[in-house]
């Protein structure tokens, strides 16, 4: 369990809260995917928004819960974070993506 003392300060850009309030999100899932090759191995920071039932799934599975000012920012397991964490909102070809700032996946 992660002491009081480690829980990082979550912070939403304007155009992430604004965008959340409008669709009615409020959870954000972070994950890791990981690929395994012969040549090399690689991990990347995966975003998503969730539902409330999708939320209760990921807390079952043991995840790290952060509070934010809208709602839960949902950390799997073995993901590093630092003190601060932001997360914001890009669009490509009007596909919305989360950014993520201060959280990454684990490092030797």
């Amino acid at each position: 369990m992660q002491s009081q003392l480690n829980i990082p300060r979550v912070t939403y850009t304007s155009k992430l809260a604004t965008y959340m309030r409008k669709k009615g999100w409020r959870h954000i899932a972070i994950e890791q995917a990981s690929a395994c090759g012969c040549c090399v191995d690689l991990s990347e920071v995966t975003t998503r928004f969730v539902d409330d039932a999708a939320a209760d799934k990921l807390r079952a599975k043991g995840c790290v819960e952060l509070h934010g000012e809208l709602g839960s920012v949902l950390v799997a397991r073995g993901m590093e974070y630092d003190n601060s964490v932001e997360l914001g909102l890009r669009s490509f070809f009007g596909a919305k993506d989360i950014t993520v700032r201060g959280i990454r996946s684990w490092s030797l």
